[in-house]
């Protein structure tokens, strides 16, 4: 199974977003699996780590709303899934017909609804990270957010969307894991200072935090200041730190920035993904707001008393911070609970559950085989199937294996088992073809009913249909009192077209063209 991470990096939006993707491709790549990225990242040193963790890089001229944007992460994506699977194909004699697994993760303020609900039509299961509830809707397999507000939010998101809401879902790199088991010291009075204002810094806040700890004058503070692989200013940086009484370090596109955490007595942080690092290593924090996507977290965590929240960068005073720095310098107790209460937040286990989250939405297509007859007579038996079918009477076996014998073999007929990740079959679907025209029944396994698998088996296995055959149109013939049916089929794109009879009951059939999975 492949990831695929669409983020990006530049000075403006930063390097976050692409850094806590990091995290989660790590704990996919621990599986033995591959991970490309697909990115308008800016920073050569960030593309440079992301292809030394053992990731693909795909560059990306331009991002959305950038037409080609779409286009190309949808070619890269679905051109993976189309290929033939050939993993073991003796010991799995139909297995060069299945349908590869891959997720795709969409991280960035700039993903659209539209763009989001693209992915999803074409078959393709979507992750979507998010910090602010900030679209009227999100489409998405999985949507996390992983921070401390999150579970207050009211996200208007598909029936299916699995959510991942809390700071027990943060993204933390496999170089922050180590330190699961590390105690802080707090000693009396502060002396390690660490300021990390993200990857880019445009406006270039360092450079008032260096100003503000000048001017606490004390020559036994030392104080490292982390800037990223995006940061433009780092002669500006220079030049105020020749004239400090401090002893300042200035490091450049850190990698041991669990280290850095560890060192520190205090932190001067911004309100991004930074925060849930340092509290995962309970260090003391002063937050100053760089954006507005950054304003409620800030909010919170002081809420909660986790951190001190000094407000927007532009409305801070470089004396206001000095004020503050001094006084958690000096005061030993409220850093201690600082520490306690920040460590408290998540145990980083965060990777962790998002891959067993993504376990359990997964699945696959392959074609059906002989192996398959007794398993699908169980689920055409089932109460719910035969009650939702046209005729309810149960199936003996030996009417079952003329139907299935005969319908297996039929060129014109197309019919695939769903897997899920553990290789566990989750329904069946089956297509009856005539010319360009194509009648889809499907059903879901009893245990498996009510996880959404429905509305993806027939997307999955719709956009398998028309990408390999001429077929221009599925149509479904569903009873019109099959509520939960139709409800799927809607979902999945289907629209209602008549009312029809079929055997003496009322029927309602529904189409998908192919047009509308493009």
């Amino acid at each position: 199974m492949q990831l695929y991470v669409r983020a990006d990096a530049d000075a403006r939006i930063g390097t976050g977003h692409v850094m806590r993707c990091i995290a989660l491709a790590q704990a996919w790549q621990d599986r033995g699996e591959i991970v490309t990225f697909i990115s308008h990242c800016e920073s050569e040193a960030l593309q440079e780590r992301i292809i030394k963790e053992g990731f693909e890089f795909v560059y990306l001229e331009k991002a959305h709303p950038a037409p080609f944007d779409l286009e190309r992460t949808l070619s890269l994506v679905t051109n993976k899934i189309n290929q033939p699977n050939l993993i073991n194909p003796t010991s799995q004699p139909n297995v060069t017909n299945a349908t590869n697994l891959c997720w795709l993760v969409l991280d960035g303020y700039h993903f659209s609804p539209d763009y989001q609900k693209a992915i999803r039509n074409a078959g393709i299961p979507l992750l979507v990270i998010d910090d602010m509830n900030h679209l009227p809707h999100y489409h998405a397999d999985i949507l996390l957010n992983q921070n401390i507000h999150a579970p207050d939010l009211k996200y208007r998101c598909d029936e299916d969307t699995t959510l991942l809401l809390g700071t027990q879902y943060v993204l933390l790199r496999r170089e922050f894991l180590k330190y699961r088991d590390f105690e802080r010291q707090i000693p009396g009075r502060a002396k390690n200072i660490l300021v990390t204002l993200g990857g880019a810094d445009p406006d270039n806040v360092s450079l008032k935090v260096i100003k503000a700890l000048n001017l606490i004058g004390d020559p036994n503070i030392e104080v490292r200041i982390a800037i990223g692989p995006a940061n433009q200013n780092i002669e500006k940086l220079k030049k105020e730190l020749a004239l400090s009484p401090c002893t300042f370090h200035l490091l450049h596109n850190v990698s041991n920035m669990p280290e850095l955490m560890a060192w520190a007595d205090l932190a001067i942080s911004a309100g991004g993904s930074t925060c849930w690092e340092l509290a995962f290593m309970g260090v003391p924090s002063i937050i100053l707001i760089l954006g507005e996507n950054q304003a409620t977290v800030s909010e919170y965590l002081m809420n909660k008393k986790v951190a001190v929240n000094l407000g927007f960068f532009a409305e801070c005073t470089k004396e206001r911070i000095s004020r503050e720095c001094r006084s958690l310098i000096q005061d030993s107790v409220i850093r201690k609970s600082l520490s306690e209460r920040s460590r408290a937040l998540t145990n980083g286990q965060g990777s962790s559950l998002v891959m067993e989250s993504i376990k359990r939405r997964s699945f696959s297509l392959r074609d059906v085989t002989d192996l398959d007859r007794e398993l699908i007579w169980h689920w055409t038996n089932d109460k719910e199937t035969r009650k939702a079918s046209y005729s309810r009477v149960h199936i003996s076996w030996e009417e079952h294996i003329r139907w299935f014998d005969s319908v297996h073999r039929k060129k014109n007929h197309r019919f695939y088992i769903a897997s899920n990740e553990s290789k566990n079959p989750v329904g069946q679907i089956r297509f009856a073809i005539d010319g360009k025209d194509a009648v889809v029944s499907f059903s879901v396994a009893p245990e498996s009913r009510r996880r959404g698998y429905g509305k993806k088996i027939l997307i999955k296995a719709a956009k398998k249909l028309f990408d390999e055959t001429n077929i221009e149109q599925i149509s479904a013939y569903v009873k019109f009192e099959n509520m939960p049916s139709l409800k799927v089929f809607h979902n999945a794109g289907f629209r209602v077209v008549e009312e029809v009879d079929i055997c003496g009951v009322k029927s309602i059939k529904m189409i998908l063209n192919k047009t509308d999975l493009l």
